[in-house]
């Protein structure tokens, strides 16, 4: 228990220096994560926040953002992801190509019926603004399904391994004595939620989740609690939850598969905790602000500027719409101050960071056809969006990597052991290949167009030319090969691909059909030709022969 308490403290300490960047954050691009501070949980929920926001660029691009990557990366409406063996080579094997096809259904079922769709916003929003995002996943027995819950970054605490992978996370979070009751049953908690559990349900107690590997796992022991991850559920001391105002352990397991996705947007080599788009905009977004502070300020002096008034005339000017302003002395008169504001200066500055602010978000990317200075074709509207594709390249690697691999594998896993997975063919549990998922969305399917489908066109459009010149140049193109990999290059399905013997035995019946057509024609040609005669031809004679062939 000292061991937990103290490495959350080491973990707290790494944490504290990435809090003010955070802040910036919550404070002018994410309202919802402005509280991002431990201490700041305990604050009010429903509150107004971005008081000190005055512009809407940052927030607007970061919106555009989460929906564009969610609705062109995953989303409940398209085939986003397809399996393959890592060994190619058991991919071209007709049964493995069923089974990768009855798993990818079961996938696709096990996401459909878990609430992991509803979710992905508030992650993707966590990713684009903090840039560290977080989903942890459990298994709701009861229901056959997965519960995914977006962390808030306030609550997580990380650390990784050699490789740089997160392989240790604390999470500290509140739950209300209700929820704990639910969650971990009275017998294990202390008398203080229970007895808020029936009295005081809504009061909110704070617990720690702590996984982290599992450094002496009894090898051949199948018990949870060896596994590569050991997994701890505390409830803390502060506040006064407990009893003796010690910790109480609630649970102990273990997990194959780690069960939280950290995804961090972009990161350094140096550091844990990942940047966003937003961090990586920060001053534009800071000056943008600024601008748009002053030029409300400038928009207000010109609509309402300040006022030159004589002395005897103090708290008696009137300067609302139909105001009267008596005085005797044609001298003492109530004149406005010319500010002498330009705003067309101030407002091109703003263009100008608005559009830097949204390249940092590709924003151009999402809205390609909404912003076109004319009528595009749809063929030109995919050209634009592959070109624009290659940029995304760094956004979508570490979200593939460290976000929608590990909710593939985390809920393969709980779907694997529940029994709701296809069993594998003879063929593959002889083999150590694993399974991997390629990404088959729109964005995917976009810069696959640019990288794997364009140079096939051009080759092919080179050899048109060629050919004219040089008719059997085209004999070098493999038929089969160059098929099969068009329709890889657009995700074709593979169930209405043909397997190489369909495909023989398609053409080896088609020539038998086209050498059996010519031989009657050949045949009408020669009975035709044949001089008609009274006489019955004999048996076995050329013209018997051509009258049979023909139908005679």
């Amino acid at each position: 228990m000292n061991e937990i308490r103290l490495r959350m403290k080491q973990l707290e300490e790494v944490k504290e220096d990435y809090l003010g960047l955070w802040e910036y954050i919550g404070r002018y691009v994410n309202s919802r994560r402005e509280l991002i501070r431990g201490s700041q949980r305990w604050d009010k929920k429903g509150q107004y926040r971005g008081k000190r926001s005055y512009s809407g660029v940052a927030n607007a691009a970061l919106g555009i953002w989460v929906d564009g990557m969610q609705g062109f990366m995953v989303a409940p409406n398209l085939t986003w992801f397809k399996s393959t063996m890592d060994d190619w080579r058991l991919n071209e094997i007709d049964e493995v190509r069923i089974f990768l096809q009855e798993y990818d259904k079961a996938m696709y079922a096990a996401f459909r019926r878990s609430n992991y769709y509803g979710v992905l916003g508030e992650w993707f929003r966590d990713a684009g603004s903090i840039g560290t995002a977080v989903l942890y996943t459990e298994e709701d027995i009861a229901n056959k399904t997965e519960v995914h819950i977006p962390i808030h970054p306030r609550e997580v605490f990380i650390s990784e391994d050699k490789h740089g992978e997160v392989d240790t996370l604390f999470r500290k979070f509140m739950l209300t004595a209700r929820q704990a009751v639910q969650k971990f049953g009275e017998e294990k908690l202390s008398t203080i939620i229970v007895g808020n559990a029936k009295d005081h349900p809504e009061k909110m107690h704070e617990f720690i989740h702590a996984v982290f590997p599992n450094d002496e796992p009894m090898f051949g022991k199948l018990d949870s609690a060896n596994k590569r991850f050991k997994s701890v559920h505390i409830e803390s001391s502060n506040k006064g939850s407990s009893d003796n105002g010690e910790e109480i352990i609630l649970k102990e397991k273990g997990y194959d598969v780690f069960p939280y996705a950290v995804w961090r947007y972009r990161k350094n080599s140096d550091e844990i905790y990942g940047y966003s788009p937003a961090a990586e905009a920060m001053a534009e977004i800071l000056t943008l602000n600024q601008f748009g502070k002053t030029l409300l300020m400038a928009a207000q002096k010109s609509v309402d500027p300040p006022v030159n008034a004589p002395e005897q005339m103090r708290g008696k000017i009137r300067l609302e719409p139909h105001g009267y302003n008596y005085f005797d002395n044609s001298k003492d008169i109530v004149s406005t101050i010319n500010t002498g504001i330009t705003f067309p200066i101030g407002t091109d500055r703003e263009d100008k960071l608005e559009r830097l602010i949204e390249d940092k978000y590709r924003v151009e990317f999402f809205l390609v056809l909404a912003r076109s200075e004319r009528e595009m074709t749809a063929t030109e509207i995919m050209e634009r969006q592959s070109e624009k594709a290659v940029l995304m390249g760094p956004q979508t690697g570490r979200l593939a990597s460290e976000g929608l691999r590990k909710n593939f594998d985390i809920v393969s896993d709980i779907e694997d052991r529940a029994g709701r997975l296809p069993s594998p063919p003879p063929v593959l549990l002889e083999s150590s290949s694993d399974i991997s998922i390629e990404f088959t969305g729109p964005l995917a399917q976009a810069q696959k167009r640019m990288f794997a489908l364009q140079p096939i066109m051009a080759g092919l459009n080179g050899m048109e030319r060629v050919s004219v010149l040089f008719p059997n140049a085209p004999d070098r193109i493999n038929e089969k090969k160059l098929s099969e990999a068009v329709l890889d290059s657009t995700d074709f399905p593979q169930d209405l691909m043909n397997s190489d013997e369909t495909v023989d035995q398609i053409r080896e019946s088609r020539a038998q059909a086209l050498a059996e057509q010519k031989a009657m024609e050949t045949a009408s040609q020669m009975a035709e030709a044949y001089p008609k005669i009274k006489d019955a031809p004999e048996e076995g004679s050329p013209a018997a022969l051509i009258g049979e062939a023909a139908g005679a």
